[in-house]
């Protein structure tokens, strides 16, 4: 039995797609965190702040798929918190001392929301490439049909004689709208963290904005 309408064998296409799932699926998302990890770790060892060798092995090691999930997920429920598992099973894995180094003067919320931000960064390029199909499809359609003459519709009855290409191209007009918001949204929603505990960057005092700011530009390079 299916927990949600989502993850239906017979309903889960109706209300998604299987590309859709795969950005949401906890491997991704274990990645995303990672990800987010690495780039604060690189960015650390760019300034001095941790040894370079410390943020290869990080990266090196920092791969969803060769992470124990099933001590993660133990973790998880021994803790009650989702990060800490995270850098311990990681620690675990990093050769010499690379393992210490990872998180360094962040905090959880630091990761997660940064790595909910680069899932939604997926989403929207899936979101953008639907939406181009769709529109590229009514224009064809309006065109197609300008002349096609049909009943128009007021209050649910026929009114006065239109053509099915306007109706389209009124669809297509709304279509439009949506790309334009979703362009316009982006700026303010694709935005990371990184500001350590109570978001005062007291755990870097001396780096901390140099660090945000390089390890925000890491990351958008590595996702674009």
């Amino acid at each position: 039995m299916s927990a949600h309408i989502i993850d239906s064998i017979f309903f889960k296409d109706l209300y998604g797609t299987e590309t859709m799932r795969l950005v949401f699926d906890d491997l991704n998302l274990l990645q995303k965190w990672l990800d987010v990890e690495v780039a604060l770790a690189t960015a650390e060892a760019e300034i001095g702040l941790i040894p370079a060798c410390a943020a290869e092995e990080i990266a090196r090691r920092a791969r969803a798929e060769a992470l124990d999930t099933g001590r993660i997920k133990q973790l998880i429920d021994e803790t009650v918190h989702p990060i800490v598992p995270l850098i311990r099973v990681l620690a675990e894995t990093c050769g010499d001392d690379a393992g210490e180094y990872i998180h360094w003067g962040a905090t959880t919320q630091d990761i997660m929301d940064t790595a909910n931000v680069l899932q939604l960064k997926e989403a929207i390029v899936i979101l953008e490439d639907r939406l181009k199909t769709l529109v590229d499809a009514l224009t064809t359609l309006a065109v197609k049909h300008r002349d096609t003459v049909m009943a128009g519709r007021t209050h649910g009855q026929q009114a006065l004689p239109i053509t099915f290409g306007f109706k389209v191209a009124v669809w297509l007009a709304e279509v439009q709208r949506h790309q334009q918001r979703l362009a316009e949204c982006k700026p303010r929603l694709l935005v990371g963290q990184f500001a350590g505990a109570v978001g005062t960057l007291a755990s870097v005092p001396e780096h901390g904005l140099q660090i945000q700011q390089r390890m925000m530009q890491i990351l958008v390079s590595a996702c674009r």
